[in-house]
């Protein structure tokens, strides 16, 4: 509640109930919200119900997507949902581009893993310094081959230039796809 890729939300938390028991195993470092919010929101389980819930006002017109990562398991099996991803928005339509790419290191080009990959609006003043002074416009995290992808990534603007930011001993092969999940 509400449901996955709802739109108009207005709320201050999201439960996603499971048929089954489940695990939340350290949210805190597994759950990656995109766009990033100033305060990470209070995400606990309840029976079979993961509970996020926000501690600040969301942004208008928004599309959020929370990567649960490795956070959640069936009780019993200890099987992943890895990487399961809820979105929603603030606004009247969930934005539908994506972005994908691999990250591998520069020295060796073997993948790297559990590295942040973040995108910044290009039309910043403070390009030099941007991941010590400014919050991300978007963020994901690599897996274990490497991989990466921005999802609900905003489309209203094709023209609109980003700019990628990992750190600087890696070599970023990235690919745009603008296509619908």
């Amino acid at each position: 509640m509400p449901e996955n890729h709802s739109i108009n939300f207005n709320g201050k938390k999201i439960e996603l109930t499971f048929d089954e028991y489940i695990t939340l195993d350290n949210a805190n470092q597994n759950v990656l919200i995109s766009p990033p919010l100033s305060e990470k929101p209070d995400i606990k389980l309840k029976n079979k119900t993961v509970i996020v819930k926000f501690k600040e006002t969301l942004a208008e017109n928004t599309t959020y997507t929370i990567n649960f990562g490795t956070a959640i398991k069936d009780l019993h099996e200890g099987n992943q949902l890895k990487d399961y991803i809820y979105s929603f928005s603030t606004g009247d339509h969930i934005d539908t581009l994506r972005i994908a790419g691999k990250l591998l290191n520069a020295e060796d080009k073997k993948p790297v893993e559990n590295v942040y990959v973040s995108l910044y609006d290009a039309d910043r003043d403070n390009l030099d310094s941007l991941p010590l002074s400014t919050i991300p416009n978007y963020i994901t995290k690599t897996d274990k081959e490497g991989n990466f992808r921005l999802d609900a990534f905003i489309s209203t603007c094709p023209t609109k230039k980003w700019r990628f930011w990992t750190p600087w001993w890696l070599h970023l092969i990235r690919k745009c796809l603008n296509r619908k999940s």
